[in-house]
């Protein structure tokens, strides 16, 4: 584990302030599961940022959930009033600057609709 020295996570220390460190890991932590081997805590215990897309403007949905639960689509999609789908990596790259497995919950490009 090291300090921030990537643009993506300099991006986010920037935006935290220096009350917080973002560190960047040596270990892949492109899942919750690699995430929680890399930190030493349970998977339950990561925050996992999960992007969707409305189907009707297109818009960003950002769900932030435990790496142990699944969102459900259809509960997101009742909770804000609209249809969604699954982003595909074009479209989270666009919309928050950070590359599937790699989306932090906050700095993103667009504003996303947020539901934690």
């Amino acid at each position: 584990m090291r300090p921030a020295a990537s643009p993506s996570a300099l991006r986010v220390q920037a935006i935290l302030g220096d009350e917080f460190e973002v560190l960047e890991f040596d270990a892949s932590t492109r899942t919750a599961a690699d995430a929680a081997s890399a930190i030493g805590c349970t998977v339950a215990q990561i925050a996992k940022s999960m992007i969707f897309r409305t189907t009707t403007d297109g818009r960003s949905v950002l769900v932030i959930t435990s790496g142990s639960n699944r969102v459900d689509p259809a509960k997101v999609a009742s909770l804000i009033g609209a249809p969604i789908t699954r982003a595909d990596a074009k479209f989270v790259l666009d919309m928050t600057g950070f590359a599937i497995g790699g989306v932090s919950p906050v700095g993103h490009k667009c504003e996303p609709l947020t539901l934690i």
